[in-house]
């Protein structure tokens, strides 16, 4: 695979309800003076075409930070892989390079890692392990998967890590970096990442 021909563009999924941080949204959430999502778009920018965020609520304030902003289309917050399904859908590049919107202290190096990983494993749907756990919405994704994506979704089925399984999944190896994916969820997980800098 020649990465140098390969189109990627960026997605941030920011669709979801926060109900675990009394309905916040996650991605106008601040760390160090600035948005979560403006911290990811810097990691995401330089190494993609396009920017895209999903999200269900807000957009005015995502479109200052993307290209793109496009909702889940349905209103019914159905999860992750409906906001992945959206943002495949308004890329026509090769490739979509995604991050969730809580994960502000992402890796300089995460774009780097990940298109490298894709260069040794051609074709592959390639996810972020961190040494412990899988990050299913750390992903570099071929674009042409939104209908694999949709057709899941109409069976009824919302699993994220069983879709990828079935989606000729490869992971990429963050296991010296795990604290670049701590994802805010919990106002103590907030104060975990306050206490990283």
């Amino acid at each position: 695979m020649n990465l140098s021909t390969l189109s990627v563009d960026a997605g941030i999924i920011a669709g979801g309800l926060g109900s675990r941080l009394e309905g916040v949204d996650k991605g106008l959430l601040h760390w160090q003076g600035v948005e979560f999502a403006i911290h990811i778009a810097a990691r995401l920018r330089p190494y993609t075409k396009t920017l895209i965020v999903n999200c269900n609520r807000n957009s005015e304030r995502y479109q200052s930070v993307a290209d793109k902003v496009v909702s889940d289309g349905d209103g019914e917050f159905n999860g992750p892989l409906a906001g992945l399904r959206a943002l495949l859908q308004a890329s026509d590049a090769d490739y979509l390079l995604v991050s969730p919107c809580d994960t502000p202290a992402l890796p300089e190096d995460f774009a780097e890692k990940m298109l490298a990983c894709l260069k040794e494993n051609p074709g592959a749907t390639i996810a972020v392990d961190d040494g412990d756990r899988l990050h299913p919405l750390h992903l570099l994704i071929p674009v042409s998967l939104a209908e694999s994506i949709d057709g899941y979704l109409k069976s009824g089925e919302r699993r994220m890590i069983k879709w990828l399984k079935q989606n000729n999944l490869v992971c990429c190896d963050f296991s010296d970096q795990p604290e670049g994916f701590l994802n805010v969820n919990s106002p103590e997980e907030m104060e975990r990442l306050i206490g990283q800098i």
